[in-house]
């Protein structure tokens, strides 16, 4: 990656042994914003705990026969709070994208699409008799996935759109709000097993993928950049592997295109292989996609697909954030450890890489959003003197608040990903054994997780 990355600590002109940190990764970074628009959300929508809906206007799709009913709303009218929901998420990201150099008059016509889109797709998701034959309407996401993947490969989509896709912005904003759903006391009571299954995980997948990439003649850099979009949490470790080994710009886009063609297959069929081969098991499902699915896109996702598939009632998807939260904290920890080795052991100057400062750069913000936005929630429901008394108490602020948003933003994130997904990238760039190798550590990584998950939660 050229250049000092935006957000990383600078020197003062006249004083080179002095650091600075620049504060303005706080609002240039998709990680920061997704933390600041999620707790937002969360805060209007704490009111309807006091039985003030401030966010009741915003629809959610609901099972139906008749299209006049397939929405519901608290305090409008469906329609019509649908309209104001595109204009309120609308202005709501413009300062993130701007940020991120997006034109508003393009973001507004792009993500008009994408809403109409993903509402039409979930709309027909939650039509009765599909959810009747596809078993949850959790599945809708699929359809938003292959809707976008169609597009994407039979068209020409446009830049502007692709721009308004904003893949990581959606998911992260998504994963802030689902952190209302999932109390601390109940990833308290997860935390140890969920923390023993990455540790038996990622670190065996990231070996093996890079000693099969060294033995089938990628350069080094390359095979690191691999293992840890396979190993660790895709696109996001890929880029801190690549940025942190001071590696080619070439391969953290490569393997970008890989891991998103891999997620979108992945997507498809690991919801509903979870659900057939841990069909009793919620949380081993939930974890199996944490471990395996890569991103936290498409792992939050498979795990919603999971959760509704097996009507887990929210524990396969928990399961399946909290294994995603547990193994991108490590993020920061890997890329400092490889910047360091690199470094020293092969002779690379890699600049702020070998800085301590970047495993706090590299950590995913939007983690800590997650843990605020759980953290304000448990302290409301241990106010009460049961657990089911508490859960109860906030459960408006996540029925008519947090939780119509959280599935919009999923619905979004799918779409993207298929509009992102361009099968003609593989022959454009020629990247055949990278992704064969990728495929292979990938299936490794489906059939370990899976045993790890059964060993532990099965």
């Amino acid at each position: 990656m050229r250049g000092r990355p935006r957000g990383a600590f600078t020197l003062q002109e006249g004083e080179p042994r002095k650091k600075r940190i620049d504060w303005s990764s706080l609002y240039r970074k998709e990680d920061w914003w997704a933390v600041w628009l999620g707790l937002l959300i969360l805060v209007l929508s704490v009111p309807s705990y006091l039985g003030v809906y401030v966010m009741g206007w915003d629809p959610a799709a609901v099972s139906w026969t008749s299209i006049a009913s397939a929405l519901s709303a608290r305090s409008l009218n469906p329609w019509a709070g649908l309209a104001l929901s595109f204009f309120f998420i609308a202005l709501l990201l413009v300062p993130a994208t701007r940020a991120n150099g997006v034109r508003t008059r393009d973001w507004l016509k792009g993500f008009a699409i994408i809403f109409l889109l993903s509402w039409a797709v979930w709309i027909v998701a939650n039509y009765s008799p599909v959810v009747k034959a596809m078993g949850s309407p959790e599945v809708g996401f699929v359809f938003a996935l292959v809707a976008g993947i169609a597009i994407a490969n039979l068209t020409e989509v446009p830049r502007w759109l692709l721009d308004s896709a904003r893949v990581e912005l959606f998911i992260k904003v998504a994963i802030v709000l689902l952190g209302a759903k999932i109390l601390l006391t109940t990833f308290a009571t997860s935390a140890g097993g969920i923390l023993l299954a990455v540790f038996l995980s990622f670190p065996a997948v990231w070996l093996f993928a890079f000693f099969t990439s060294r033995r089938s003649g990628l350069d080094r850099d390359l095979s690191a950049t691999l293992s840890s979009g396979v190993g660790v949490c895709g696109i996001a470790a890929s880029i801190a592997t690549a940025a942190a080994i001071d590696a080619p710009p070439i391969y953290a886009s490569l393997m970008s295109s890989v891991i998103v063609v891999f997620s979108a297959v992945e997507i498809i069929a690991m919801p509903f292989l979870a659900a057939a081969v841990f069909p009793g098991h919620y949380q081993a499902a939930g974890v199996w996609m944490g471990l395996s699915v890569k991103t936290d896109g498409a792992a939050s996702a498979s795990g919603s697909v999971v959760d509704g598939l097996l009507n887990a009632n929210g524990s396969s998807l928990a399961a399946a954030v909290q294994t995603k939260v547990m193994i991108d904290i490590w993020i920061g920890l890997i890329a400092f450890v490889l910047a360091t080795v690199w470094a020293y052991k092969f002779g690379r100057k890699t600049g702020e890489g070998r800085s301590p400062r970047v495993v706090w750069y590299r950590f995913p913000k939007f983690v800590l959003g997650y843990f605020a936005a759980s953290a304000l929630i448990t302290a409301i429901a241990l106010t009460y003197p049961t657990a089911a008394a508490g859960a109860k108490a906030v459960a408006p602020i996540i029925s008519s608040g947090t939780d119509p948003l959280r599935t919009i933003f999923f619905a979004f994130t799918f779409l993207s990903i298929g509009l992102n997904t361009k099968f003609s990238k593989f022959r454009e760039i020629g990247i055949g054994k990278p992704a064969l190798i990728y495929g292979v550590s990938l299936a490794f990584a489906i059939l370990w997780g899976g045993v790890v998950a059964y060993l532990i939660f099965g």
